[in-house]
């Protein structure tokens, strides 16, 4: 198989994400694989019903479809190859199929729109065919002796877990059992396990877990212990101090974990790795200022564009734990911030519509508010949000505030947020279970606290 039909194959592979509850995690447009794709599906009998749906999708293989669009030619391709009840949600861009799986269809999407018109048909008639052939969720073993040896550590971005519990809060579910189990690996990032078998990767929930009888660091040195099994460190390439994974296993980014191969690698500095998706591991040194120019900037275009989005931030391995990183160099640090800010806008966007839909049915009068980036005329950018007198309000953790004192006038000034928050610290409180961060403000500053802030304006 060729380089482009095995970049195919990944992509298709992680892009085809199914659920049957319990357990399930998700977020749209970037949604934790709870089974994905392993492997190319036989095409046979399949692929000759798609290829009789491929007509259908003509009309949007030469440009960019809409969302909704595209879900419909997913539908109309699925029905062809002979799945006849499909519910589209368009709240979380999906489709329910009978007998409760969920294809998510944000990566697909993704994928779909950054590939060439040459290989378009190709990926959607693949990910229909592996849609027409899924098998049952696989029966994972209670026994942790028979379950050991398929466990995976699975790296996932936190904000996908908080928009699962906002997506569960909307609908009314509250079982603490099917939460997936996750540890802390750096700001942001979190490791879950998961049961690895041919076809599937399935994520292990609480309750399943509980069966075992092991604590979580013996489970998570065991998916560890396999990962390294799995890993050949002559997959990790490199070229003037700048290396990337070569595995193509649906696991190149857990392999952040592997510090001790981190560790061999010729960096200029402290190791700092990337990893803008699931499927890529850039590493370099913290004094390779090319080095991280580079994977910011190849790291941006996937990150955007190829689907299971992970982290915008880059880590810096220190004594054996990763750490945030943020670049010393001035031009580094504006490329990594407009990565970053671009990456919060989309997670607050989506936080936002969630709840502001929870506070409808829950009867709560909470003003959501959104989170802005600007740009000046000469080129300088920056984030905000807006805090209003009067209003009960729930703020994104912008870079600035735009503090609106009287809405008639109207009068304002910004300050930026650490500044604002050593005035007004008291009035700002961190809701729980949020992420990214947002901080209730029930009440507006004083005057007096007003005449502090107003010598911090920008």
């Amino acid at each position: 198989m060729g380089r482009d039909r095995q970049a195919l194959a990944l992509s298709v592979r992680n892009s085809l994400r199914l659920s049957s509850p319990p357990p399930f995690h998700f977020r749209a447009a970037q949604q934790p694989a709870l089974n994905c794709a392993r492997d190319f599906v036989s095409f046979s009998n399949s692929l000759e019903q798609i290829e009789n749906a491929m007509s259908l999708l003509d009309k949007v293989f030469s440009g960019k479809p809409s969302r909704a669009d595209f879900a419909e030619m997913v539908t109309q391709a699925l029905h062809q190859a002979g799945i006849e009840k499909i519910d589209q949600s368009e709240s979380d861009f999906s489709l329910k199929l009978a007998g409760g799986a969920t294809i998510f269809l944000g990566n697909v999407y993704s994928n779909y729109c950054s590939a060439s018109r040459s290989t378009r048909q190709s990926l959607i008639s693949e990910f229909v065919t592996a849609a027409a052939s899924i098998p049952e969720l696989p029966s994972i073993p209670s026994d942790f002796a028979a379950v050991k040896p398929s466990l995976m550590p699975v790296i996932r971005d936190a904000a996908s877990f908080s928009v699962v519990q906002l997506m569960n809060r909307k609908s009314g579910k509250d079982d603490p059992g099917v939460e997936v189990v996750l540890k802390n690996l750096a700001g942001g990032l979190v490791v879950g396990l998961a049961y690895d078998t041919e076809r599937n990767i399935t994520s292990i929930n609480r309750d399943l877990f509980e069966q075992w009888g092991v604590s979580l660091d013996e489970a998570f040195k065991a998916a560890k212990d396999n990962l390294w099994e799995k890993t050949d460190p002559n997959r990790f390439a490199g070229q003037d101090g700048v290396y990337w994974g070569e595995w193509a296993d649906s696991y190149d980014s857990s392999r952040i974990l592997l510090t001790e191969l981190i560790y061999r690698l010729s960096v200029d500095g402290d190791p700092v790795a990337f990893i803008p998706n699931r499927d890529q591991l850039w590493v370099t040194g913290t004094n390779n200022s090319a080095g991280l120019a580079a994977i910011l900037k190849g790291g941006m275009e996937s990150h955007f564009n190829q689907g299971h989005a992970l982290s915008p931030d880059l880590y810096v391995l220190v004594e054996g734990t990763w750490k945030v990183h943020v670049p010393e160099d001035k031009s580094l640090r504006d490329l990594w911030m407009k990565i970053k800010r671009r990456r919060d806008a989309i997670d607050y966007g989506q936080q936002q519509k969630l709840l502001n839909e929870i506070h409808e049915i829950e009867d709560i009068d909470v003003f959501v508010a959104s989170y802005k980036i600007y740009e000046r005329k000469d080129g300088f950018a920056y984030s905000a949000c807006v805090w209003t007198n009067g209003v009960d309000s729930s703020l994104p953790q912008a870079e600035n505030i735009a503090l609106m004192v009287d809405v008639e006038n109207p009068e304002h000034f910004v300050v930026p947020w650490e500044a604002a928050a050593s005035v007004v610290g008291n009035l700002l409180a961190l809701e729980p279970d949020l992420m990214p961060a947002r901080y209730r403000a029930r009440q507006f500053p004083s005057n007096e606290q007003l005449e502090k802030l107003r010598p911090l304006a920008l």
